[in-house]
């Protein structure tokens, strides 16, 4: 067999075209990836979205589907490969339409461009970077090659570190590579998938041949393809598919592409690893993904992330510590027991899971916060907007939107909310929004007016007062219906709020159907 292990030499033809793919599969891990493998391919690598394909084996989350659609990404329902080995479903992507691509680059969801990548220096039809360790040891791929009839691929030297930050040497063998990242010439794609897919279905049928290895079905199996193919194959270096999760050589180059195994902080950025040729990429990786969550904030896809893989956070500062009480304690002074509720923007329920109200129903875009919310409250209802909106009745005695304006991009969408909530209390509103420009520049908050104009302008308002000032927000209690309500004299607003919640006007004010 050929072999080209040089790092990073070589020419070929840098007009070819190049397909990108990844595969989705439904995991938190992979819905928060998603993001930072768009942000940073076309942010960083200059790559088409055209040229990009995102494969799915489950329905697309919505948040999702429309950002590749604002792109111009391709979306490709495929089915799953295997039941017994969730990681094969990358076999799915062989069999793609990939239009009139030379090569097809099948890369990881968890994987991040941190600058253009140069695929000119690839000669081989088939190139990717040995395994990050001995993943399986050279002896169970030599027991499994000895089962398959097929000769040992040759061998090479590798490096490695342990959980105590020592290096230790390994050998593995020549294909024997980390699945993040396999660049395959178009023409060959579909044979070698197919011979790929048989011997993944063939390893899953004696799978002990692993041990306690067999999560690297998929990667195993590529090796047996790509030896019984006879294809020349060029070995990449470090920098083509960086790991973010363990230790690399001092050596090794600036990387080109980041393997981040899911490490993402609370903002969906990179976290800093110790290696010092990667600080300058992470830092120029997160603040490309920075600038496409300004251009491209999706609430949903932000917060399902923030609460499956950091839910200690809440929301943010407003949902913990001080904020969080003075909440809480303003709400259990004005909301009587009797009351219905809706919380539009329940999140993970902190603010709310204490309230003695006879009916609540918690709103959330976030389908990771409503299962957080449903195991504090089991006998409450929770919901996402589409199903709360599929249901008969909408309105309830009082709407609380605390903390959710501020994170709406788009001003009309942000005002027709605003409407929307006051449309469904029956006797008032408890929302929460910035009153004046904060100044943050934050990419995941919004000021487009103050909050007070927008109360103002809408219909059925009777009456707003300012409750609570945190964080350069404002919390407002609207009294709804036809007729102005005004404060009595020396009356406190958050006394007014309370009585007109509990009913006790001399005519009780019920707001539009």
């Amino acid at each position: 067999m050929a072999v080209d292990a040089v790092r990073s030499d070589g020419r070929a033809g840098g007009g070819s075209k190049v397909a990108w793919s990844c595969l989705v599969d439904d995991t938190p891990q992979i819905w928060s990836s998603i993001t930072p493998w768009l942000a940073t391919a076309v942010g960083l690598a200059g790559i088409d979205p055209t040229r990009m394909y995102v494969h799915h084996v489950c329905p697309l989350r919505p948040e999702v589907a429309s950002l590749c659609a604002a792109l111009g990404v391709n979306v490709v329902a495929v089915p799953a490969f295997d039941a017994r080995s969730p990681h094969s479903n990358k076999i799915r992507q062989c069999q793609g339409d990939y239009g009139d691509a030379d090569r097809v680059a099948l890369t990881d969801v968890d994987i991040v461009f941190a600058r253009d990548v140069p695929l000119a220096t690839i000669t081989a039809p088939v190139a990717g970077k040995l395994v990050d360790g001995p993943n399986p040891p050279v002896a169970v791929l030599e027991r499994i090659f000895a089962e398959a009839g097929m000769a040992v691929p040759a061998r090479f030297a590798c490096g490695s570190w342990n959980a105590q930050s020592q290096r230790i040497a390994f050998e593995t063998v020549g294909g024997n590579f980390n699945g993040g990242l396999y660049v395959v010439d178009a023409p060959l794609l579909a044979a070698l998938g197919a011979r790929w897919a048989h011997w993944a279905h063939w390893l899953l049928d004696r799978v002990e041949l692993l041990d306690k290895w067999r999560v690297h079905v998929d990667q195993v199996s590529f090796c047996l393809a790509l030896a019984e193919a006879g294809k020349a194959f060029q070995i990449l270096s470090d920098a083509w598919n960086f790991p973010t999760h363990r230790p690399v050589d001092t050596s090794a180059d600036e990387p080109i592409l980041l393997h981040h195994h899911g490490r993402l902080d609370a903002h969906m950025r990179l976290q800093q690893v110790d290696a010092p040729q990667a600080r300058p990429a992470i830092a120029r990786v997160n603040r490309t993904i920075e600038q496409f969550q300004r251009r491209y904030f999706d609430n949903r896809g932000f917060w399902n992330h923030r609460y499956a893989h950091h839910p200690a956070l809440g929301s943010g500062q407003g949902s913990r510590g001080e904020i969080l009480e003075r909440k809480r304690a303003l709400l259990a002074a004005l909301i009587p027991r009797e009351l219905s509720v809706l919380d539009w923007g329940c999140g993970d329920l902190e603010t709310t899971r204490d309230l003695p109200c006879r009916d609540y129903v918690g709103v959330d875009l976030s389908i990771e916060a409503l299962r957080i919310a449903a195991a504090k409250q089991p006998s409450w209802t929770f919901a996402t907007p589409a199903d709360f909106d599929a249901g008969v009745d909408h309105r309830r005695d009082v709407v609380l939107c605390l903390d959710v304006l501020i994170h709406q991009p788009d001003p009309a969408a942000y005002r027709a909310l605003v409407g929307r909530l006051l449309g469904r209390a029956r006797r008032g509103a408890l929302v929460s929004g910035f009153d004046r420009d904060p100044g943050i520049g934050s990419h995941i908050t919004y000021f487009h007016e103050p909050l007070s104009r927008t109360i103002a302008a809408m219909p059925g308002v009777a009456a707003m007062v300012p409750l609570l000032e945190y964080r350069d927000t404002t919390l407002y209690f609207v009294a709804v219906g036809d007729e102005p309500m005004t404060p009595a004299d020396g009356e406190a607003a958050q006394a007014f709020a309370r009585r007109v919640l509990s009913g006790t006007l001399p005519d009780q004010q019920e707001g539009p159907a």
